[in-house]
This record gives structure tokens, C-alpha cells and sequence, in this order.
């Protein structure tokens, strides 16, 4: 297992107790980190959405991301992020090693966003 991979998969189970742990009052809120919009800073609830899109677009071709609501947020990171590592395993060691820091590089900003 290549350090990209134990890393992703720490970040996978801290997003996951992270996200689980945000109430909707919260998710409503914007985090500390949170980015800065034309429209103001966005909401936890806009950043995973954001997170979501970003990795579809990394590790599942772009595929558009439902809305399954509050209650799956977590479930959806999880699957995209382990999708894209899945997805990775085929792919020439340079790609699947860039695809699997982009992946991590996603989901540490999502994390930070949400503190």
C-alpha cells in the first residue's frame, strides 16, 4: 500500500466522523475555513457539494452528483473518494500516484474547510 493510499484513507474516515458529526444548523454554517464567495462565505453544506463535484470530477469522469440530502453527505464523500482510489488501481503508476494526491489533496481541503 502506497502512502498515498494509507493517507487517503485516514482522510476518508476523518471526513466521514466529521461530516457525521454536523447537525443541519451547522452544516448551515459557515466553517472557519471556509471559502469566500461573490455571495459571501459558503456554508459547510455548499463546501462538501463543492468537494462532491470536485471529486467526481477527479476519480468518476465528471459524473454529476445527486442530492440525497443531509443524511448521505458523508456516504457520498466516502464512495467518490473510494471510487476515484478504486478507479486509480488501473492506471500507469505516475497517473494512478498524481490521481490518488489530487484525491487527497480534495478531501484534506474539505476537511479543512469543515473544522
Amino acid at each position: 500500500m502506497s502512502t498515498a493510499v494509507a493517507d487517503l484513507e485516514t482522510e476518508v474516515r476523518r471526513l466521514r466522523i466529521r461530516i457525521i458529526g454536523l447537525n443541519p444548523r451547522q452544516l448551515a454554517e459557515a466553517g472557519p475555513n471556509s471559502p469566500a464567495t461573490d455571495a459571501g462565505t459558503m456554508s459547510r453544506r455548499d463546501s462538501i457539494a463543492e468537494a462532491l463535484a470536485r471529486f467526481s470530477s477527479i476519480g468518476s469522469d465528471g459524473r454529476s452528483v445527486p442530492d440525497l440530502g443531509d443524511q448521505s453527505l458523508a456516504d457520498q464523500v466516502v464512495v467518490l473518494i473510494e471510487d476515484g482510489m478504486a478507479l486509480s488501481a488501473g492506471l500507469p503508476e505516475t497517473q494512478r500516484q498524481e490521481r490518488l494526491e489530487q484525491l487527497l489533496d480534495a478531501a484534506v481541503r474539505l476537511r479543512r474547510e469543515l473544522a
